[in-house]
């Protein structure tokens, strides 16, 4: 494919119609909705709507939660509040990722715990992708439940907005903020923000644990209940698929066939 000058261009990308709850916006026409609705009272029903601000609440309280595990690493060997010194305000996605470098220069967290950690936060950056293209999205295809928008990088996607998607990822959002509090304990134990300990029987002080009873039992403990709430969160029922991905499918085979 080349431009009016002759040089090459790659061709659009263009979705497979294997896209769970987000892809690219279809570019033939074929794909538009036989009519448009554009009052959102209209087009959704209640309970949509309320999904919606659920969803959005529910990523307010995840969020907030993040914010509330980097205040305990105020005083840790970690860049996150120097970095916040420096630039000022900084998103979600890179706090999460200046979380990640403390856990992965952690003295105490086993590789289990950081697994736990890596993967609890990965599935936070991907509902903020999703929260982010509902509550920004406009009123594409209502009657399929599909929602139009366009991205940080100022790219046309589509999202699922079926009352059906909107329930499953409210509960995928539960989950993540169950694990988000477990793991929250071992930041603070990491940072000795909140040492676990026991009251010491004779003298009736309180006698924080050893670096090794952490290592060995405390943490492994704690790591334990977050695969447990993960394999609660994976056995969740899946985010669909759009409804028209066989018709996607379909397209994409016979613009192939056609070269």
């Amino acid at each position: 494919m080349t431009d009016r000058r002759g040089t090459k261009k790659s061709a659009p990308k263009l979705p497979s119609g294997r896209e769970v709850m987000k892809r690219r916006a279809p570019k033939d026409l074929s794909f538009q909705p036989s009519k448009f609705e554009s009052d959102p009272k209209k087009a959704y029903s209640f309970n949509q709507l309320a999904e919606i601000g659920a969803i959005t609440l529910k990523w307010n309280q995840i969020e907030g939660h993040i914010d509330f595990i980097g205040s305990h690493i105020l005083f840790a060997k970690t860049p996150f509040w120097l970095k916040l010194a420096v630039d000022g305000a900084i998103g979600t996605n890179a706090k999460l990722r200046l979380l990640q470098q403390c856990s992965a220069n952690s003295t105490l967290l086993d590789e289990q715990a950081k697994q736990c950690i890596h993967d609890c936060f990965s599935e936070v950056a991907q509902c903020r992708m999703y929260r982010n293209a509902i509550i920004h999205h406009h009123i594409f295809d209502h009657e399929k439940g599909i929602g139009s928008y366009i991205d940080e990088s100022n790219s046309s996607f589509q999202i699922i907005v079926s009352l059906e998607a909107l329930q499953i990822l409210f509960k995928v959002m539960c989950a993540i903020l169950d694990e988000i509090r477990e793991i929250d304990l071992l930041f603070r134990i990491e940072t000795d923000a909140q040492r676990p300990g026991r009251l010491n029987a004779d003298t009736h002080q309180f006698e924080p644990f050893s670096d090794d009873v952490l290592r060995l039992e405390i943490i492994p403990d704690q790591t334990k209940r977050i695969l447990k709430l993960q394999e609660t969160r994976r056995a969740l029922q899946k985010l669909p698929t759009f409804p028209d991905a066989a018709q996607i499918r379909a397209f994409n085979y016979r613009v192939r066939e056609d070269g």
